[in-house]
């Protein structure tokens, strides 16, 4: 038995009662989606933990000294991983008590989460039939690269094409077409299909509009024309934490090192 079989039952028995009784006691999606999302990280943090503390053990380290790979499976064989398929399952079934953008909340949560073949499969299914001309489907298309996999490359860009068809959103267009843009550029055909690889990334680039899909689609680019060994830094400006402008160009000659951070 699943080690998540009580804690999904829990979660999801408001859901289950209101659906049997018509009750108003039905949770918001936007509260299962957070109890989804606190359980996985809670066990998440609990297999880490646990990871953490077998690796660490003299017994570990010695058997990976020696090599010794059966040793450290039954090691790691008391671990309890989390139980994202489990939780994957729940947000897709309590999906069916919702509508509209509340239920593709939590079936884009099951297909990002889940990383299971049936659910994304479902997932899908489901946004083909009735939410592709929703806004909201962005988060989903986002995350689309973990979809690939699950569904197959002739799938996954059926449901693309479908999305860059039928959507009315801008952006849900450009992700599409971003996603169709990568799986041509890592194909096997890759010299063959180039052109019309690059023809999907600059439409895509155009519809995201300011958009961080948009840095997203500069990048590397910029990186292959600016970055390069030999090539003169572009002039990065800014303030420093005096409020103090500066630009690279003023430190031309002197050995300088750029530490880039951010919050994510």
């Amino acid at each position: 038995m699943r080690l998540l079989t009580t804690t999904v039952a829990a979660l999801m028995l408001p859901v289950l009662l209101s659906a049997q009784s018509g009750a108003t006691q039905q949770p918001s999606a936007q509260t299962v989606h957070d109890k989804l999302s606190a359980e996985l990280a809670t066990q998440t943090a609990a297999y880490r933990a646990a990871s953490a503390a077998i690796t660490s053990t003299e017994a570990y380290k010695q058997a990976r000294k020696a090599r010794d790979n059966q040793a450290l499976r039954e090691l790691r064989s008391s671990l309890q991983r989390p139980d994202a398929a489990g939780l994957g399952r729940a947000a897709f079934d309590a999906a069916k008590n919702y509508e509209g953008d509340d239920a593709l909340m939590l079936l884009t949560w099951a297909a990002i989460n889940s990383r299971d073949t049936d659910i994304v499969k479902g997932v899908v299914a489901q946004v083909q039939a009735s939410h592709m001309k929703s806004p909201a489907l962005v988060g989903l298309l986002e995350k689309a690269s973990m979809l690939s996999r699950p569904l197959g490359a002739s799938e996954s860009d059926a449901f693309l094409t479908q999305v860059i068809a039928d959507s009315p959103v801008d952006l849900a267009k450009a992700w599409a077409m971003y996603w169709q843009s990568m799986a041509l550029s890592r194909s096997r055909d890759r010299e063959k299909t180039a052109d019309k690889a690059k023809e999907l990334m600059a439409k895509a680039e155009k519809l995201c509009g300011d958009h961080w899909l948009g840095d997203k689609i500069r990048g590397p680019m910029f990186a292959k024309e600016k970055l390069q060994v030999g090539l003169v830094a572009p002039n990065i400006q800014g303030e420093d934490m005096d409020g103090v402008k500066f630009q690279l160009a003023d430190y031309r000659g002197k050995v300088v090192v750029l530490d880039f951070w951010g919050f994510w």
